[in-house]
C-alpha cells in the first residue's frame, strides 16, 4: 500500500504524476521550490515541506530535514528510524569509478562525485557561497545526529554499514 509519494528536490519530479495516478489515494509531496516551476503542471500536490505542515504524517517513522541555504535547490533529506537508514537524492553522490571513462568520466572526477569518496557536485556546492552554509550547517547537523548505519542515494553506491562516517566526509565541505 503506497501511501505518500515525495520528491526530495525540485529537480527529481520525473514521473510524479504517474506514480501519483497510480496510486490516487497517496499523499504527493513537493520539496521547496517545485510548485513554481513549469514541470509541476498538472501535478496536484497535497503538501510542500516545510510550507504546509509542522510534520508531514509518517514523522513516527522517518525523520525529514530540508537542506537549506543555497540559491539554486533545497533538498530534503530523510532518516528511516527503525533501519537507520539516511536516504538522500543529489546531495551527495557516488557514481561507481569504474563506470566513470572518458570525458564524462574526467568531469565528473573533477566535480568530487565519484567512488567512495563522492560528494555534493562542486556547482551546487559554490550555491552556497557566500552566506548560505550556515542553514546548511544545521541541516547537516541534523542529519549527521541521525548517526545513520545506511544510506540510500539517489546516484551511486549506497552504504550498507558505517554510512555515518561517509556522510560526515561527503558534507565535510559545508
Amino acid at each position: 500500500l503506497v501511501k505518500y509519494i515525495v520528491s526530495p528536490n525540485k529537480i527529481h519530479h520525473l514521473f510524479l504524476k504517474q506514480w501519483s495516478e497510480k496510486y490516487p489515494d497517496a499523499k504527493v509531496y513537493a520539496p521547496p521550490g517545485l510548485k513554481r516551476r513549469k514541470v509541476a503542471d498538472g501535478i496536484h500536490f497535497d503538501a510542500t515541506f516545510g510550507a504546509d505542515e509542522t510534520e508531514p504524517p509518517f514523522h513516527d517513522e522517518i525523520d525529514s530535514v530540508i537542506v537549506q541555504g543555497s540559491y539554486i535547490m533545497e533538498e530534503v533529506a530523510f532518516l528511516h528510524r527503525a533501519s537507520k537508514t539516511v536516504i538522500i537524492c543529489d546531495l551527495i553522490q557516488r557514481h561507481p569509478d569504474e563506470a566513470m571513462t572518458g570525458f564524462k568520466g574526467m568531469l565528473m572526477r573533477l566535480n568530487g562525485v565519484v567512488g567512495n569518496k563522492g560528494s555534493c557536485p562542486r556547482e551546487w556546492r559554490f550555491s552556497f557561497w557566500p552566506f548560505g552554509k550556515e542553514k546548511a550547517r544545521k541541516a547537516r547537523d541534523i542529519i549527521l545526529s541521525w548517526k545513520a548505519d545506511k544510506l540510500i542515494v539517489a546516484h551511486g553506491t549506497c552504504v550498507e554499514e558505517g554510512a555515518s562516517a561517509v556522510i560526515e566526509r561527503a558534507l565535510s565541505w559545508i
